[in-house]
């Protein structure tokens, strides 16, 4: 604790420079992946051209791309899905990502499966490769856990800034998805990561929002009946989609596990005759991971006859929609498309992200919610106003991180005329989705990915065996008492944290208090609470039930 209170500012200086070298990283990465996007582009154009020796062609460098992201997750299995829940696991002590080998292989397999078609972002691959170089500079200075948990949030926070040019998201993705936390301490040290991130990014991409969007029309007063209209359908979206997640996620998972045994079985491999190379269990483990690879391509390269304006993340979609360029029936088929393949896209479990294709969705929901309200007579030309607010609320309710997503609309599009309609939107789509019961997508992953993790440890005990070495380490987490809190009037003592975990520090109105069992707290206090990296996640819960859910 004296080190943290020392090295403040010191902490400051390094997040900047982890934010450098973020910077740098994504930088790279981008150009990577708009490289992937012109390849692709020009490999869909000769499959519409160059007839059945182009089909082949197309056939045979996707399974090649296929087989190569199968690989690449068999080598560093931590590189699937966005990345964003692995970091998250890594801050609360679930996972101890191997940082060089993911940073490696997350840029390559995000080139491939984006270059491939798969309908995935950069944007939660971004924030795990940060995190993974804040992690690679706390580890090769020694630092301390508390500080390594704080130079991974910089990471993140500078991997999202760089990834769209987006440094105030950044800064607040990390608080309110990541650290969940708001201390200044963290803030600063965050925000000095994000804006370095940025000017980097800036310098090598240019100064241009993402989205370059020209908002002719602000919404006027007497529409804002049809924005909270469409915040409630952004929440019933935002619901089916995780929900749809989920689905996709079990269809390829039992793909994978069929494909698996048929292979076994024809190799024959199984349980009870073991023969010489791999063990049935694990050749039935990477067979099932190519199956799920070769099913999620085999659509990719459907939609390169049907409909390749569905491929890839489809960022370029935006703008083309907020000009007006879509008719009525052409957006709901894209949307209805869109929807399926960047489920299943992510569902496969191929590295890639789900930020860039959720707004994507929200844009082409926007834009048919105001081609549906042409037909009541609503001028067409507000149409680049609901495309903008669709995203913030399609981020809100799938998300559930709506200030996130105001700020972060804001600044990938350099509209700052739509604020109150955007934030009108994000709440409605925000409490809609809530109310249907769904969980926040992040929040749903990282749960599904325990659930895997405890099951594969059951059955080998390497997870526990892998993480052993490190679970003794000591961390402070920092926490602050919400009025209504179970713990706003409680003892110390109530708090029921697990043996050996203490609170160590009470700040109250500036002045620090070294409690007992009998410290009241009292609404606004600022904890400091010591424990093991083996009880990371029990006390960060009980942290949120004791001190953020209002019961009073």
């Amino acid at each position: 604790m004296d080190r943290k209170k020392r090295f403040k500012y010191v902490l400051i200086a390094e997040g900047a420079l982890i934010g450098l070298i973020t910077g740098a990283l994504v930088s790279v990465f981008r150009l990577m992946l708009s490289g992937a996007d012109v390849l692709r582009g020009r490999l869909a154009d000769y499959v519409h051209s160059g007839g059945a020796t182009a089909a082949l062609v197309c056939a045979l460098i996707l399974f090649a791309i296929a087989i190569a992201v199968t690989c690449l997750l068999g080598w560093e299995p931590d590189i699937a899905g966005s990345g964003i829940p692995q970091a998250e696991a890594e801050l609360r002590g679930q996972k101890d990502m191997k940082w060089w080998r993911v940073i490696a292989a997350k840029m390559a397999g995000c080139a491939l499966a984006i270059g491939g078609g798969l309908a995935l972002g950069r944007e939660g691959p971004s924030i795990q490769l940060g995190s993974m170089v804040g992690k690679g500079f706390a580890r090769a200075g020694h630092r301390l856990l508390t500080e390594e948990r704080l130079l991974i949030t910089c990471g993140a926070g500078a991997g999202l800034s760089a990834a769209f040019g987006a440094p105030l998201a950044g800064a607040l993705f990390s608080l309110e998805e990541l650290h969940r936390n708001f201390s200044a301490e963290v803030l600063l040290t965050t925000m000095a990561a994000s804006v370095a991130g940025d000017f980097v990014a800036a310098n090598v991409l240019g100064l241009e929002p993402v989205f370059g969007l020209e908002i002719w029309h602000g919404l006027p007063l007497s529409l804002y009946w049809a924005v909270a209209l469409l915040g409630l359908v952004l929440g019933l979206l935002g619901a089916v989609y995780n929900r749809s997640i989920e689905f996709m996620q079990n269809g390829f998972e039992r793909l994978g596990k069929a494909f698996g045994a048929f292979g076994c079985r024809l190799l024959g491999k199984n349980e009870s005759v073991i023969k010489d190379g791999l063990h049935p269990t694990i050749l039935a483990s990477r067979l099932a991971r190519g199956g799920r690879m070769l099913g999620v391509f085999f659509l990719a390269y459907l939609l390169f006859f049907v409909y390749p304006e569905a491929l890839g993340s489809g960022g370029a979609l935006v703008g083309r929609i907020s000009r007006g360029e879509f008719a009525l029936g052409a957006l709901a088929i894209l949307l209805m498309i869109k929807f399926v393949f960047s489920t299943a896209s992510f569902g496969s479990g191929a590295p890639g992200g789900i930020f860039l294709p959720l707004l994507v969705l929200g844009a082409v929901t926007g834009g048919l919610f105001c081609r549906l309200l042409g037909a009541a007579g609503i001028d067409q030309s507000y149409i680049g106003a609901f495309v903008v607010i669709s995203m913030a609320g399609a981020f809100a309710a799938i998300v559930r991180a709506p200030v996130t997503g105001v700020v972060l609309i804001t600044e990938m599009t350099g509209d700052f005329t739509s604020l109150l309609p955007l934030v009108l939107t994000s709440l409605i789509a925000y409490v809609t989705a809530e109310a249907l019961g769904t969980k926040p997508i992040y929040t749903q992953l990282l749960e599904r990915s325990s659930k895997s993790r405890s099951a594969a440890a059951a059955r080998t005990g390497s997870y526990m065996g892998a993480l052993s070495a490190l679970r003794d380490r000591k961390t402070v987490i920092e926490a602050e008492v919400d009025v209504g809190s179970r713990m706003d009037g409680g003892h110390v003592s109530d708090f029921g944290l697990p043996l050996g975990t203490l609170i160590v520090s009470v700040t109250r109105g500036g002045v620090e208090i070294i409690p007992d069992g009998n410290t009241i707290l009292r609404a606004g206090d600022e904890l400091e609470i010591l424990t093991r990296e083996s009880d990371l996640q029990d006390v960060e819960s009980m942290i949120d039930d004791a001190c953020r859910v209002i019961t009073n």
